[in-house]
């Protein structure tokens, strides 16, 4: 089994002959594949991509890039450009180089974690907060269902600056304060991104499971796909490798470097449903194929894919949303991010940071685009153009190969 999937080498040789077309010495020499992606014996020329990235680091829209692309299981790219900060002595940008990805870490640990249980039949989708929480949930937020939370439609506000203040110094303290808020619609009657409904589902799967959510996301994912650059809370020892966000005047005072940038995730430890996880575009590459793959990785299956097509589907409502569960979907204004090339049935998300991934199992196409944008400060603008160029070009460059 492990040679049928590329788990071992594999060779041997006929020590006879067995007829005209199967004569002696015929055989097979296949190594082995290391991660899972084939080898590009593909000619097409991405300088018209790559001049989009150098473009925006001229214009100084962030100091470097990552970029990982895949075709039908093959990379076609895998690379940096530029340098981690605008210093002249800061380290260029390799494909090892690790970025804080942000709100990829929705779909990197929360989401699938979610998926699993769901398999595992532990979690319900119609499930509500009241079910795991009922001590201390408002009438209005009992009944916020897991679906609602993933897709967005829960009601939740956006995000509350718990950072700024000083009673609150503990994911549970944020947890009890989510829970206790006024909805600002009732649940399921709107669309409204909220990152405190992804606290919210970290707490849940942390319930369920009874370990943190960087253990349980190590545990089920990051360790056995081989993302051996994907964690949150970095180790020191691999700060030269980390690329730099902002430099933070208001809370922290310093360059934020090796911790991450969101400030909520930060004062919970640097863990949570929302922000947190770093990582690097050949490892995300990895969890998007395993998706593409309808759950299979190296013969290791991870999800059925009838739940993957669940997750990853447009949430049917009675208002317009742009949202699966967990996922990002392109958007139906015709102005995404992800470009106008992408099938209906892609997903992905976008970071603050800088960061975005989307993924189309129709063409079998991943593209990952991780920047800084937010160095030296998250004032500037001009990434969703950047995007919205990249993915297009990308795109018209490899469908249809």
């Amino acid at each position: 089994a492990d040679a049928i999937w590329g788990r071992s080498e594999i060779s041997g040789k006929l020590p006879v002959k067995l007829s005209n077309k199967i004569k002696k010495y015929n055989g097979i020499n296949r190594s082995r594949i290391k991660n899972g992606f084939y080898d590009n014996d593909s000619q097409i020329d991405m300088g018209s991509a790559w001049r989009i990235i150098h473009d925006a680091i001229n214009d100084k829209i962030f100091p470097g890039a990552q970029v990982f692309i895949s075709k039908n299981n093959k990379i076609i790219a895998s690379q940096g450009f530029g340098k981690t900060t605008y210093s002249q002595s800061s380290n260029a940008v390799s494909d090892n180089s690790i970025y804080d990805v942000a709100s990829l870490t929705k779909i990197l640990s929360v989401t699938p974690i979610a998926m699993k249980l769901v398999q595992q039949k532990k979690l319900g989708l119609n499930q509500t907060i009241g079910q795991f929480f009922p001590n201390f949930v408002t009438d209005e937020v009992e009944n916020i269902t897991i679906s609602q939370l993933l897709s967005h439609s829960s009601g939740l506000k956006p995000f509350i600056e718990y950072f700024k203040d000083s009673t609150i110094v503990s994911k549970e303290q944020v947890l009890h304060d989510i829970l206790s808020q006024d909805l600002d619609f009732a649940p399921g009657t709107d669309y409204q991104y909220s990152d405190l409904g992804m606290i919210v589902m970290m707490a849940i799967v942390e319930k369920i499971t009874r370990h943190n959510l960087d253990n349980i996301s190590s545990r089920y994912f990051f360790r056995p796909l081989g993302m051996s650059s994907t964690s949150y809370n970095p180790l020191n020892s691999k700060i030269d490798l980390i690329v730099p966000t902002e430099y933070d005047d208001n809370y922290r005072k310093r360059l934020i470097h090796g911790e991450v940038h969101d400030e909520n995730a930060w004062m919970m430890g640097g863990v949570s449903g929302h922000a947190g996880i770093f990582s690097t575009s050949k490892d995300i590459g990895i969890m998007m194929q395993m998706f593409n793959n309808e759950g299979l990785w190296l013969g290791r299956r991870y999800f059925k894919s009838t739940l993957i097509d669940q997750f990853t589907k447009r949430q049917n409502h009675n208002f317009e949303t742009d949202r699966a569960l967990g996922f990002d979907k392109p958007s139906i204004n015709g102005k995404s991010s992800a470009g106008d090339y992408l099938s209906d049935n892609s997903f992905g998300h976008l970071g603050f940071t800088g960061t975005s991934v989307w993924s189309d199992p129709d063409n079998n196409l991943i593209i990952i685009l991780l920047t800084n944008r937010v160095h030296p400060s998250r004032e500037k603008g001009g990434i969703y153009q950047v995007r919205r160029d990249f993915y297009n070009e990308v795109s018209s460059l490899l469908i249809g190969e």
